[in-house]
């Protein structure tokens, strides 16, 4: 069990979701994960989607956009094989530059679903090494701070990948006006880190939603 993390059930709307209480200072992103997969599987979480009494042979999320972070993408490019980052980037990714703003996520196939995903099993052909944002998902309710402390980690480890992706050749697979400026994208407390585990979740969240996660949520 893990000591930094706790997630609690919690009757939302009147279905059975969950939040989240951070109960360490040195708590990490990968505590954060471990406990969360564990819940995920173990507490009578309710599934708001039709026939999906459990997340095991659904695919319905395999369909939606899945942003990437920068460990997320060095971990699948060990995962499929690939030499560098950069390559990874290009093949198995899809980079948007709208204006300023740069959007990479996981490619998708010729019918709108992952390229991991196989589809006869509807499982992911890579679930160990599956993204921060796959890891994270369920169709069950949460609390508005457990959604954040999800969107604030997605949100720095992508701006970390961007960053990297400066370094690259820059390949862009969509384009509307680009014109993205690499000092809009400082180093983050994903910078220079290869896993989870050393990234402390105090480093990447607002000191006012870590304070909401530090403390029980009032009912």
């Amino acid at each position: 069990m893990n000591q930094k993390i706790a997630v609690i059930t919690r009757n939302i709307s009147g279905i059975t979701g969950y939040d989240v209480l951070i109960r360490g200072t040195g708590a990490s992103v990968q505590d954060y994960l471990d406990t969360l997969n564990t819940a995920i599987s173990a507490l009578p979480l309710q599934r708001t989607r039709r026939r999906a009494r459990h997340c095991r042979a659904c695919d319905r999320c395999c369909a939606e956009r899945a942003p990437l972070t920068a460990i997320d993408c060095l971990i699948l490019k060990n995962a499929v094989g690939e030499d560098s980052l950069e390559s990874f980037i290009n093949r198995y990714t899809t980079v948007s530059v709208k204006g300023p703003v740069v959007d990479i996520t996981l490619k998708q196939d010729d019918e709108g679903r992952c390229i991991f995903l196989n589809h006869k099993k509807k499982t992911c052909r890579f679930y160990e090494a599956r993204p921060f944002v796959c890891q994270t998902f369920i169709c069950s309710p949460a609390t508005r701070r457990a959604l954040e402390l999800r969107e604030e980690v997605v949100n720095k480890g992508e701006d970390e990948l961007v960053r990297l992706w400066f370094k690259t050749d820059m390949v862009v697979h969509q384009a509307y006006n680009p014109g993205p400026n690499p000092a809009d994208w400082p180093p983050t407390p994903f910078t220079n880190k290869s896993c989870y585990s050393s990234i402390l979740l105090k480093a990447v969240l607002s000191p006012n939603l870590w304070q909401k996660l530090t403390r029980p949520e009032q009912k």
